[in-house]
């Protein structure tokens, strides 16, 4: 049976966007958040409360063997210590897909995002334009999406929630991917590699 839905995530040790996708007909069929326990908490404590959580939301919405995930890939590393506290978020939501059989090709580069799906090219654009640009494609892409599951897409709602605008802009150019590999024939994870997502 091909796969059915696509689940995209932008990760985060504090509030992890997610956004599920038919892959058939590219609708947007869910969003949501899942937010970790407070820093005063113990890192150990934080990543056991996520895992959780994530299990939770992944058998809420039926995820299986038929489904895919794609995590945003790591960013730069101005902060090492902060990135490999993500990575560990990252990797959680993968395990958890896998142990329910969920297909993981491969990780979605940020900067594959912004030159693919947002149009941002040439040199990098300040954080806060490129945030500003996600917001403005995302209402673009998924508007009507967004209303039928009474979700408020105003402007300043959008910005409220940029952690589900970066997971449907990573759903986007997934499916993308996901549609060339069904065109080409060729393993879905080569569409992932990250040589492959350099490509221009």
């Amino acid at each position: 049976m091909p796969v059915q839905k696509l689940m995209a995530v932008d990760p985060s040790l504090t509030c992890s966007g997610w956004a599920v996708f038919s892959i058939a007909g590219g609708q947007l069929l869910a969003v949501g958040k899942i937010r970790s326990l407070p820093a005063e908490n113990l890192l150990s404590f934080r990543l056991q409360d996520l895992q959780l959580k994530i299990k939770a939301v992944m058998k809420q919405l039926g995820l299986s063997k038929n489904d895919v995930l794609v995590c945003e890939a790591p960013t730069t590393m101005r902060d090492p210590r902060a990135a490999f506290k993500v990575e560990q978020v990252r990797s959680i939501f993968e395990v958890v897909a896998r142990e329910r059989g969920v297909l993981v090709p491969g990780r979605l580069n940020p900067r594959s995002v912004q030159y693919e799906i947002i149009g941002l090219k040439g040199r990098q654009v300040k954080r806060a334009g490129v945030k500003s640009a996600a917001v403005r494609v995302a209402s673009h892409l998924y508007a009507v999406d967004l209303k039928r599951l009474k979700f408020e897409t105003g402007e300043k709602n959008l910005k409220k929630h940029q952690d589900i605008v970066d997971a449907m802009l990573i759903g986007a150019l997934a499916l993308s991917r996901l549609r060339s590999a069904a065109v080409s024939r060729q393993p879905l994870e080569l569409f992932f590699e990250e040589r492959g997502s350099r490509r221009r």
